[in-house]
């Protein structure tokens, strides 16, 4: 069977753009041919339905011969016209690295050599710890402002559809503490990172586990490195890890908790429905490590077969019969078992049409709730719908 390339399992180049289109003080410019950035920006397009926030420097074939970097000093000078009051970051994809342009001396706010041929999440790993350098050059004085009570989310996928309810709820259950935890998210602006430097605790959501490093050397910020607490036990263990690093009071019986249990009681009688229905799930390993463990030890679902479409730096355990990490392996499969929910991400579609799309990338689905914290109901929710529709 010949290898099939899809945007999920991308290169490390759509990993750095993927965390750099975070960044909403920059502009992301990707240096290199006009199908480099095509890519990316489609799917940045569709997935938050905004505007791009990227541009290119469109290297042409007299730049392969003779370099690109004049055409890119010019791009640059072009982008600061049109985005004034923003960065730029320039990212260098798989020709201008073949040839040799050397970025060290442009006119930029961070530059990161993208043209490896290593897998997305190590891009995604790379671009962060390249945020490394901006955090410890730029030193801020701490002053009145700063927050005492700070912890640093890093690498949270913000380009998945109900990434932004997600993060919502995960800011609401912190500041719910009687410290009043504050939160600085990483990748959110290049200003936000100023702030990095003071967190009491990094928490690291698969990605970004070089920069709690750095952070935890150079700073002295201790890190922990979690999966998406999906479901109600996923969420009280998260905020366990928190109480190991983080001395903190959360009374773990009361709350959004109970008030879950509580509108779960209404169909109690609906809830055997779940037990033992076969069910795959399919995108990066951080989020299907959290999903799988909430569909077998909260609902009693069986996770039948799980596909990582990204790695990680440290491992995870997901919770399924069968794991397999590439898109051949899962494809022959998937052939033999009766799947009869699918979550995973818009490739799965092609399989299940009603998939529920959970994972990047994501932009066939449009979403204004959550899947975290109360977004456990919306989940059940859209669980429920797709096994009453084989019923």
């Amino acid at each position: 069977m010949t290898p099939v390339s899809l945007p999920s399992q991308g290169s490390m180049f759509l990993g750095a753009y993927r965390m750099g289109a975070s960044l909403k003080d920059c502009v992301v410019l990707v240096h290199g041919p006009s199908g480099c950035h095509f890519g990316p920006n489609f799917f940045e397009v569709l997935t938050n339905n905004l505007s791009s926030n990227a541009t290119i420097s469109v290297m042409r074939e007299r730049s392969v011969v003779y370099g690109g970097i004049e055409n890119l000093e010019k791009a640059i000078r072009l982008t600061r016209k049109h985005y004034k009051d923003k960065r730029i970051i320039v990212l260098s994809s798989h020709v201008p690295s073949i040839i040799g342009d050397d970025l060290e001396f442009i006119d930029a706010d961070i530059y990161l050599d993208c043209g490896g041929f290593q897998p997305m999440w190590q891009g995604m790993e790379a671009f962060l710890e390249k945020l490394g350098d901006f955090i410890c050059e730029n030193e801020n004085r701490e002053d009145e402002s700063t927050p005492t009570h700070l912890i640093n989310l890093i690498g949270f996928q913000r380009d998945v559809a109900g990434a932004e309810e997600d993060l919502a709820e995960l800011k609401r259950i912190l500041l719910s503490f009687e410290a009043k935890v504050k939160v600085n998210v990483i990748p959110d602006s290049l200003e936000s990172l100023r702030y990095a430097r003071y967190a009491s605790l990094s928490v690291v959501f698969g990605y970004g586990v070089k920069l709690a490093r750095r952070m935890e050397r150079e700073f002295g910020i201790p890190y922990i490195v979690t999966d998406y607490p999906y479901g109600v036990e996923g969420l009280k263990e998260f905020i366990e890890k928190l109480n190991e690093n983080f001395e903190l009071e959360y009374d773990l019986n009361n709350g959004v908790f109970s008030e879950i249990d509580a509108k779960l009681k209404r169909y109690r009688n609906n809830l055997p429905l779940f037990y033992e229905i076969p069910v795959c799930v399919v995108g990066d390993l951080p989020r299907i490590s959290g999903m799988s463990k909430f569909l077998e030890r909260e609902l009693g679902m069986n996770v039948e077969l799980a596909f990582a479409t990204s790695s990680a730096l440290e491992k995870f355990d997901v919770s399924c019969t069968k794991f397999v990490s590439s898109y051949n392996a899962f494809m022959e499969e998937i052939k033999g078992l009766d799947i009869k929910v699918l979550l995973g991400t818009d490739e799965e579609r092609k399989i299940i049409n009603n998939t529920i799309v959970f994972a990047f990338p994501s932009f066939t689905r449009m979403s204004y709730v959550p899947y975290l914290r109360k977004g456990t109901l919306n989940l059940i929710a859209d669980i429920y719908e797709r096994i009453m529709e084989w019923i």
